[in-house]
């Protein structure tokens, strides 16, 4: 449904716009507010979202500057004049300041209709721009490619230049990475076993200083992007049966040999084609999957470190340990104290 605000003093005026059979279902659109009180429009414009602003040009009140202000400061996404009479130098100065139309009595519903459509595709448009960006943020992370941080930083940009709102830009950027995320985690189930979707899907806002949760939506997103790049690096298709084995199997036996028989693989060919493709060694990614497993278990459930070390196949306690915080900075308990230890998971 398109919200549609009516700016209108003139009562006359107003009955005969509502008395058109173009409100509701049929349309989709709807005169959801009216108000006489233009003193306060802009400020109201600030704190609500219209599709239409239907604004009357009326002579005793500077009309011209309010539709000024309105597109300067991108407060809805169309706007059209209505009047009982079209004197030339208003419609001339309404048009050179963004009007989208000029409607004068007696209404033809023809004209609305044309409006409406203006409306529609322009919001189409948006929704297809929106649809482009979250695909280049996911081919993104499929090629792993680290221009996502420029993909990133522009989106960034477009959020706070297209809205005027800080509340409307977190929003966007809210939708957009919101929907990348649970793709990637639907595409790639093995995710679940490292992180939680929740962890980073935008929070609901409405703070006043939500231009840091804006920022901080961004980097986040790269946080996410650095780990999954980490874990799932750009490779092969022969490499790919390989990472999901192990990535799929963290608590397992990750061992070079036993993986060379269950997938029917040389072993001496494995560890040869593993560090030319990774550019890391095997056992060095295995420990590198099994430090992000126990930092997902430590995070999200009250095993014991001991246990979890277990779990994850590592015999000696200490090297457990060493590891561990050689990956984190901070030991497996002190990594469960979120308050006191602030680090990037």
């Amino acid at each position: 449904m398109y919200n549609v605000l009516t700016a209108i003093k003139n009562n006359m005026l107003l009955q005969e716009l509502k008395r058109l059979h173009i409100w509701g279902a049929s349309t989709g659109f709807e005169i959801c507010e009216v108000t006489s009180d233009f003193a306060t429009l802009i400020e109201h414009l600030r704190k609500n979202r219209y599709q239409l602003v239907l604004l009357e040009a009326t002579p005793d009140y500077p009309v011209l500057n309010l539709l000024q202000t309105i597109r300067q400061e991108k407060l809805c996404q169309a706007i059209a004049m209505v009047g009982q009479t079209a004197e030339f130098k208003i419609v001339r100065k309404s048009f050179l300041l963004g009007v989208d139309d000029y409607l004068i009595t007696p209404f033809e519903i023809s004209q609305f209709i044309s409006l409406f459509g203006k409306i529609e595709h322009a919001e189409h448009g948006k929704i297809e721009a929106e649809n482009s960006q979250k695909e280049s943020l996911l081919d993104c992370f499929r090629t792993i490619d680290f221009s996502i941080k420029k993909e990133l930083d522009n989106l960034l940009y477009h959020a706070l230049s297209e809205y005027s709102d800080p509340l409307e830009s977190f929003s966007y950027l809210k939708r957009i990475l919101d929907d990348v995320t649970l793709e990637l985690f639907r595409r790639h189930p093995w995710l679940e076993l490292y992180f939680q979707a929740d962890d980073f899907i935008l929070p609901e806002t409405d703070f006043p200083d939500c231009e840091e949760q804006i920022q901080k939506s961004v980097d986040d997103f790269y946080s996410l992007f650095t780990e999954f790049a980490e874990l799932y690096p750009a490779h092969s298709e022969g490499m790919d049966k390989i990472l999901l084995y192990i990535l799929n199997r963290p608590e397992e036996d990750l061992k070079q040999k036993t993986i060379s028989e269950e997938l029917y693989i040389n072993r001496s060919y494995f560890s040869t084609m593993f560090t030319a493709q990774m550019q890391i060694n095997f056992v060095d990614y295995v420990n590198i999957v099994k430090m992000k497993r126990a930092a997902y278990l430590l995070k999200h459930t009250k095993r014991k470190v001991i246990d979890i070390a277990g779990a994850l196949d590592y015999k000696d306690m200490g090297y457990f340990l060493k590891k561990f915080k050689a990956k984190y900075g901070v030991t497996p308990s002190q990594y469960r104290i979120p308050e006191t230890y602030e680090f990037q998971i």
